[in-house]
């Protein structure tokens, strides 16, 4: 079986307090998403069409909450890959993003639902990789979306500005503080992308893996992965 992790990070930030969050998730637009496999290793992703396809072509994908969140972003997102009407066995995605979701579900493992539905109660990754493998993540969900923002409003819009008022050199350093915001991002997501990774291969060798919890206590959960 051919195994990929993947995680995504998006543009936007998701409003916990919005009554109907799974039609909150597919309006979001994914900035990044980065996949490791031993086939290729790491991959990074900035649209969504290619990283459709590079999960597809895999047995399993493995990530956290992925099922409701990264699955949906991907699935609702309109850009597709585009079909190659001469080659009969190039990978069929399908047109419907409720198809899209079902298909990217099937293939999954997602390590927050599956420990959800052990536990009772849903178990951040921060608090998982701390626990099983006395990991910090490296930032949050929160300050990747600030850090996309940055990157594309220094990219994109600044250097234009600075060049227009004669600020050639000031135009060059914010491209380069743009570029430094974009690999923070992906390096972030990769990290996720590792922890998962890392938390997965615990609990297949292990069978269980530790979280810790409000209090601050670690607390044990035995699981049945492979």
């Amino acid at each position: 079986m051919t195994d990929i992790f993947y995680d995504l990070e998006t543009k936007e930030l998701l409003d916990p307090n919005l009554p109907d969050q799974e039609t909150a998730i597919r309006t979001l637009t994914m900035s990044v998403g980065v996949t490791w496999c031993e086939c290729h290793d790491a991959q990074t992703f900035r649209t969504t069409a290619p990283l459709i396809k590079h999960l597809l072509v895999h047995d399993r994908i493995i990530g956290f909450n992925i099922v409701r969140f990264d699955n949906t972003v991907l699935a609702w997102s309109p850009d597709r890959p585009a079909r190659d009407p001469l080659d009969p066995d190039a990978l069929r995605v399908p047109d419907s993003p409720i198809e899209l979701k079902k298909l990217l579900d099937q293939k999954s493992f997602d390590l927050l639902a599956d420990l959800e539905a052990r536990l009772g109660h849903r178990v951040g990754l921060a608090a998982l990789a701390e626990g099983s493998l006395g990991r910090q993540k490296l930032a949050t969900g929160p300050q990747a979306v600030v850090w996309n923002r940055l990157a594309v409003a220094l990219r994109e819009r600044w250097p234009l500005a600075l060049t227009n008022v004669g600020d050639t050199e000031g135009a060059e350093r914010v491209n380069e503080l743009g570029a430094w915001f974009q690999e923070r991002l992906e390096k972030y997501c990769l990290q996720d992308v590792l922890l998962v990774k890392k938390i997965f291969e615990y609990g297949v060798v292990n069978k269980r893996v530790a979280y810790i919890d409000f209090e601050g206590e670690r607390r044990v959960v035995k699981v049945q992965w492979r």
